[in-house]
């Protein structure tokens, strides 16, 4: 993908992309700012929430006016790792809409009305979501695995913990994190670039202060010699969620690429996975099983997530044990290894097939240190991978000795 980088006088990176294909422009920033930096949970959520509910020059209904009148949309997504903003306007209209993607991220002023009313929002979905068994054994798992680290616990926060948030709390991370200095922009779609750096010349004016370097602590994990297994009842629920996992790998890992192809095998393909056919086809005690892993900037997790009648849990946790010790001691088939890297391969493209898609993965890849022929080379790591380094993540990762089980239900 032939994208180009260049970097402004205060630090602030740009990748950009020319697409003619339909008059549309995709701006997307990545803030290295999240729950990784916050000193109380939820704020590095709620401050970017809250970037568009009022400027130096503008209330929040005046930019919802303008968003409206504009047919533009600022999209949000807040990451354990990161923070992303993503501006989709039309050619026509990218003056003013950049105009007003620049002025949220430049001069928020965190109304103290609109934070009480986010948090209100926040509680109330917080509190919807904890009716969900698979969000209860989640977040039950991750707080096991990684005891008070950040990835610990979800980055809205817990509703408890939303009452001693301040107006002052947002500012002070603001003022202190979102500097120019460590920011990833890119532009993607129909703008040539001598009109681009024209357009992003506010940006390489802006100064916010003084760069702070993160502080990264890495989780640590505590060292078990046998499984936890943790029940929460539910006293009104025909069936069990259970979730087992491990402590997984950061995504810098030179076995990110066998993890990802073992985990399509064991429980990441769908219903040709292991998982998928000893669990629901051959026995029929699940409808649905998957294995997933979440690589971040430090070590993750590795889990199985399944639901089954209450009576199967412990039949259920047993095979699935017994399938992640198959990976272990066996090499995966030729078969096995050629499907899973025919999927992963051919369905890369499908990361990227939007301008939007694209305009969210180039700060991704950079933000990561994947370099910036990552897209080219991706197939080529996956094709690398061979069997011995399939079983070698494996006994890495898979330490069925001691594993984190949760399960949320009836009854064991």
């Amino acid at each position: 993908m032939d994208f180009k980088t260049f970097k402004l006088e205060n630090g602030a990176k740009i990748k950009y992309l020319y697409r003619d294909s339909i008059p549309i422009v995709y701006v997307s920033v990545l803030i290295p700012a999240s729950a990784l930096d916050e000193s109380k949970p939820s704020v590095a959520y709620l401050t970017a929430h809250l970037l568009t509910h009022g400027t130096k020059t503008m209330t929040v209904r005046q930019i919802e006016d303008k968003i409206d009148f504009l047919a533009i949309s600022i999209d949000k997504k807040i990451t354990h790792d990161y923070t992303m903003l993503t501006l989709a306007t039309t050619k026509r209209h990218l003056k003013e809409a950049l105009n007003l993607f620049f002025d949220v991220l430049m001069n928020p002023v965190f109304p103290e009305e609109e934070l009480k009313k986010e948090l209100t929002r926040v509680e109330k979905s917080l509190k919807q979501m904890e009716e969900d068994p698979s969000y209860i054994a989640y977040k039950t798992f991750i707080n096991q695995l990684f005891n008070k680290h950040p990835y610990g616990r979800p980055v809205e926060g817990e509703p408890e913990q939303l009452k001693n948030i301040t107006r002052q709390d947002l500012m002070n991370f603001y003022e202190k994190f979102y500097n120019p200095q460590g920011m990833i922009f890119s532009v993607v779609g129909d703008i040539e670039e001598e009109e681009l750096k024209k357009l992003i010349e506010p940006i390489g004016r802006w100064q916010n202060g003084h760069y702070y370097s993160r502080q990264l602590n890495p989780p640590i994990f505590i060292k078990r010699k046998e499984p936890v297994k943790i029940f929460i009842k539910r006293p009104d629920l025909t069936q069990s969620t259970i979730i087992l996992g491990f402590e997984g790998i950061s995504r810098n890992d030179p076995d990110f690429y066998a993890l990802s192809v073992m985990n399509y095998i064991v429980g990441g393909g769908g219903l040709t996975s292991r998982l998928a056919k000893q669990i629901r086809e051959n026995r029929g005690l699940a409808y649905s099983v998957y294995s997933t892993f979440s690589p971040y900037l430090m070590p993750g997790a590795f889990y199985v997530e399944v639901k089954t009648k209450s009576e199967n849990t412990q039949n259920v946790i047993k095979l699935i044990v017994e399938e992640l010790k198959k990976m272990k001691e066996k090499e995966v088939t030729t078969e096995e290894l050629k499907e899973a890297k025919a999927f992963l391969t051919g369905s890369f493209p499908l990361r990227i097939d939007t301008m939007k898609k694209i305009s969210e993965f180039l700060p991704v890849i950079d933000f990561y240190g994947l370099g910036d022929d990552y897209i080219s080379k991706y197939p080529e790591y996956i094709e690398k991978v061979t069997k011995q380094d399939i079983k070698t993540v494996a006994e890495k990762i898979l330490n069925t000795q001691a594993y984190i089980v949760v399960i949320v239900g009836k009854d064991l």
